[in-house]
């Protein structure tokens, strides 16, 4: 078997999209004694088992989402596949890594613009698919860190540079594989976005301190009182209408174990029910997964609460799919996002629906999205 601690140090990957390379830093360390290979996406750390080395070849299984890396060793290189079982057509793409370089993007240079702040983005240029979202980005010098706002979510923690006028990002976290790259004129960019092997397309943005998305509470609605009875992992049929549930607040989690805003916003309520569930407040996850079958939506799921050690109950509600939520949850109006949180109070009222999540990469909007829930849940749980 090889010597795996010959690998120890800070790698660049690049994974190949369309016509770019999306490059992303990663560790192969040591902790609790075993190796593990740890993805950085900005401030956030992605610690992913290597669970089987030979002679010349190592396995990497990302936590949560159903992928993983097979890649040779080739001395100070790794050559191989990322492999996304949850996607269909093209789930692998060619993934390279070379050892002990630090920088994401290698371009060197000064910056010639300052990003800093808030830009209206439009994805999907001339598109009847084009939609908007908020870009917010940090510069340091040529260093700069930030996310896109949507009203779904957002797309998590991106880091890149900016040499001269030149913007570059990306995002790797186990299911995404997102780059930009867009020229910066004034107050304004334009660039391309790809995604995975197959889809690339143009966005716009401008400067725009003012930029609002819709209020998320408004977009979805709920006609009457919720009633649903869903599997559990054991196969327990559980109802809204069960003892455990009666006379409490509770926050109807609609999320899939596929979505990276869901589980930010799982590891956000598990952390909330356990510092307040003896308050007499509760939480159901309702998992719209990729597959139909049960077994397989189990197993899924049952790495997201195993990841995060999820205290609530989370139930297989059916096939991901906005139509399929409709279909079981026919009560619900205008369904956006994955995620999307339901309000109730004691009385088994809808109280408020929260559409999409804004995450920890989001600052100042997470910041705000919690203040806005603590008040809601103080208010119910009182």
């Amino acid at each position: 078997m090889y010597n795996i601690t010959l690998l120890f140090s800070l790698w660049l990957g690049q994974l190949f999209l369309v016509d770019q390379p999306l490059p992303f830093n990663f560790d192969i360390t040591e902790q609790n004694g075993k190796p593990v290979f740890i993805i950085h996406n900005a401030e956030e750390r992605i610690v992913c088992d290597i669970y089987r080395v030979t002679e010349d070849s190592m396995f990497v299984r990302v936590p949560v989402f159903d992928s993983e890396f097979k890649l040779r060793i080739e001395g100070d290189r790794l050559r191989g596949k990322w492999v996304n079982y949850g996607k269909k057509g093209s789930p692998e793409i060619t993934f390279m890594g070379y050892k002990g370089v630090s920088q994401r993007f290698t371009d060197q240079g000064q910056p010639a613009a300052d990003i800093n702040g808030k830009w209206e983005t439009w994805f999907d240029v001339d598109s009847p698919d084009s939609s908007i979202a908020i870009g917010v980005f940090n510069q340091d010098n040529n260093h700069v860190t930030g996310t896109y706002l949507t009203e779904t979510g957002d797309h998590r923690f991106l880091e890149g540079s900016l040499v001269g006028r030149t913007l570059k990002m990306s995002v790797f976290d186990g299911t995404h594989a997102w780059l930009y790259v867009a020229e910066v004129k004034g107050d304004s960019m334009n660039g391309m976005y790809y995604s995975g092997t197959t889809y690339k397309a143009p966005f716009h943005a401008k400067r725009n301190p003012l930029v609002k998305l819709r209020d998320p509470n408004t977009i979805t609605s709920v006609e009457g009182k919720l009633d649903f009875s869903f599997p559990d992992l054991d196969s327990t049929i559980v109802s809204l209408h069960d003892t455990r549930f009666k006379n409490k607040p509770v926050i109807i989690q609609i999320m899939g174990s596929w979505c990276p805003n869901c589980m930010d916003e799982t590891i956000f309520l598990n952390e909330f029910y356990k510092a307040r569930k003896e308050e007499g407040v509760e939480v159901i996850g309702l998992a719209f997964e990729r597959s139909g079958e049960f077994s397989k939506a189990k197993t899924s799921v049952s790495r997201l609460i195993k990841k995060y050690d999820v205290q609530y109950p989370v139930l297989i509600a059916g096939v991901s799919g906005k139509d399929n939520v409709l279909k079981q949850i026919p009560q619900i109006k205008n369904f956006i996002s994955f995620p999307t949180s339901i309000y109730l109070d004691r009385k088994g009222n809808v109280v408020k629906v929260h559409a999409g999540f804004a995450g920890p990469a989001t600052g100042e909007e997470y910041e705000k999205f919690k203040k806005e829930f603590n008040k809601t849940m103080d208010k119910l749980i009182r």
